[in-house]
């Protein structure tokens, strides 16, 4: 019998737009009354002391209470600072002052923006539009609106407008990288995130950002040389070392994928990706122990999270820990009982276990509870088998192979259970299906010698020893009867 006790893995590859907020322009007037206040304020502004500003722009005011110019910059650097309402009262009495002024309804439209009041801003962009159409910053920030909502098509025709009138804006760039990436144009948002490096090529978040839609495209190599940019422009990147280790992993590069998830997991003391992650790579250099230790810190972190228990539980299986292995199955299954790998696990980690009955018992609830996954029901028909259940484990077999036609093992397996009934008509027809899927598959090749022997055409059977020895040199069984065959005929030819 040909029975294979390959545990699930699952894997977890793991990485807001700004508005533009127009500065008004400066105030024309020589001299007069507020404008030394205003000055002070736009130079505590360009400065980047908001508060100072604010007050600055509050004492102009008083000198000249209607003043459009003054109204607009306190009304633009209260919203700044988080002071929503007061803004909004500001930009409303500058657009009284000056009705033609965009700006001023811009700054107006990112206010209501932030109260939620979605409809009032995407009026207000389109008043600033409509009083200067070339206005870049309002059609950005339509475009923003519009992502926000989820309205892609008519948020991608403002980012484009945007970038026609001003093509080195780095900001619409990238905010229309994301949009793209949002639904699911890999492709275009990459072109759009390698403009933006183009005008920025040290800005290490938007390197990340094209490392990861690079791994997901596919080019692994592209995906490494932007995290290696990104790391090379700010080493202190969590995102680009979690990336980079990804993009090494894929590349099979385990041991240095492992040294970017350790910086990333020193670097956030809360990285769960991280310590996730380097549980897969130790996994796969089969070093169990690390591994095992890298999925207790990301549990820490995650108590619950069902496929890191998952995950340790194929290492402690790997360990010879298959009791507690099953404990990590359930704690899995508990935390996510549509997790169908750790119901298949469960179920392995107890036959190794030596708890046939609980084993059989967890085959069956998971066959039971996925009906359409071929690997319960071959798993069920294998510990049937094993227990000499052959009627049970037929049956099992049979509903493998209506899931899943090209399950070698299934066949093989179906064919012994014919085999030992003596109904050979019947395994040959199961051997020779594995055989037509893989010809190479060894243990058809010997079991098929086998049933063709007992059939009588020993020559043929012969051969299909000789197959199976060419596919596998060392396979004792075929060894076995190819010599105890030949020796048969050998002295059927003396007499």
């Amino acid at each position: 019998m040909s029975s294979s006790k390959t545990r699930h893995w699952s894997t977890l590859l793991v990485v807001a737009t700004a508005l533009a907020v127009t500065c008004c322009s400066v105030w024309g007037q020589e001299d007069g009354p507020g404008l030394a206040q205003f000055k002070q304020g736009v130079e505590h502004y360009e400065n980047g002391q908001l508060e100072k500003a604010r007050d600055a722009f509050k004492a102009a005011l008083e000198a000249l209470p209607e003043e459009p110019t003054v109204l607009c910059w306190l009304g633009s650097v209260s919203l700044q600072l988080g002071e929503t309402e007061a803004a909004i009262g500001y930009l409303t009495r500058a657009i009284a002052a000056d009705p033609d002024y965009a700006v001023s309804y811009n700054n107006l439209g990112n206010a209501y923006l932030a109260t939620g009041d979605l409809a009032k801003a995407e009026e207000q962009y389109k008043q600033a539009l409509q009083r200067d159409p070339n206005y870049s910053d309002a059609e950005y920030n339509l475009g923003n609106l519009y992502a926000r909502q989820g309205l892609y098509e008519q948020a991608f025709e403002a980012y484009g407008r945007a970038i026609a009138l001003r093509p080195n804006d780095f900001d619409v760039h990238v905010s229309f990288g994301h949009a793209l990436h949002k639904t699911g144009d890999i492709e275009q948002a990459i072109q759009q995130f390698e403009a933006a490096r183009q005008i920025e090529p040290q800005d290490a978040e938007v390197l990340t950002i094209l490392g990861t839609l690079y791994v997901k495209s596919g080019q692994t190599e592209k995906a490494i040389e932007a995290y290696e940019e990104a790391l090379a422009a700010d080493a202190n990147v969590v995102e680009a070392h979690i990336g980079l280790g990804l993009a090494l992993y894929n590349s099979g590069r385990y041991d240095e994928a492992i040294d970017h998830w350790s910086a990333a997991a020193e670097l956030d003391t809360t990285s769960f990706a991280a310590r996730y992650n380097m549980g897969l790579a130790h996994a796969a250099l089969g070093d169990y122990a690390k591994s095992a230790e890298a999925y207790e810190s990301a549990l820490r972190i995650r108590p619950d999270d069902a496929n890191a228990l998952n995950n340790l539980g194929c290492v402690l299986y790997e360990l010879g820990q298959a009791s507690e292995a099953a404990d990590r199955f359930q704690q899995a299954i508990t935390a996510k009982p549509e997790l169908q790998v750790a119901h298949l696990n469960l179920a392995l980690a107890l036959e190794k276990a030596g708890r046939q009955d609980e084993a059989l018992a967890q085959w069956q609830q998971a066959a039971t509870k996925f009906p359409e996954l071929a690997a319960a029901h071959a798993g069920l028909a294998n510990l049937h088998y094993a227990r000499g259940e052959h009627d049970r484990a037929l049956e099992a077999y049979q509903k493998t192979l209506a899931l899943d036609p090209e399950n070698l093992e299934a066949h093989n397996n179906a064919g012994l259970i014919h085999l030992n009934r003596g109904d050979l008509e019947q395994a040959v027809s199961q051997f020779q299906a594995a055989l037509d899927i893989d010809p190479s598959y060894v243990y058809a090749l010997n079991n098929l010698g086998v049933a063709i022997e007992k059939q009588g055409d020993l020559q043929a059977a012969l051969e299909y020893y000789e197959k199976a020895l060419q596919s596998q040199p060392d396979y004792a069984p075929a060894l076995k009867n190819r010599d105890r065959l030949q020796g048969e005929l050998g002295e059927t030819a003396t007499e």
